[in-house]
């Protein structure tokens, strides 16, 4: 006895409507879980973006050590480039 023949009456449609009902419910089943559930409930809270743009920032750019910044010396204007009065 074949225990698939069952699925030999079934038109095609219906298969593939008892497939997309068992995954809604299992859909909505997790969702009700996050819900209700104090396990799976998302405790954090979303970020404003102000908050994303400086993690990002800080992220990114990286602090300058005094060590490794050279610094240039204040240019004077010379002689030919100062103003004749």
């Amino acid at each position: 006895m074949n225990h698939l023949a069952i699925f030999d009456s079934f038109p095609g449609w219906a298969i593939v409507l008892i497939i997309v009902a068992i995954f809604g419910v299992i859909v909505l089943g997790v969702i009700l879980l996050k819900k209700h559930v104090k396990i799976f409930k998302n405790e954090e809270k979303p970020k404003s973006e102000r908050e994303i743009a400086a993690e990002e920032l800080d992220r990114i750019l990286q602090p300058v050590e005094e060590g490794l910044v050279e610094e240039k010396p204040e240019e004077t204007p010379s002689e030919e480039e100062a103003p004749k009065e």
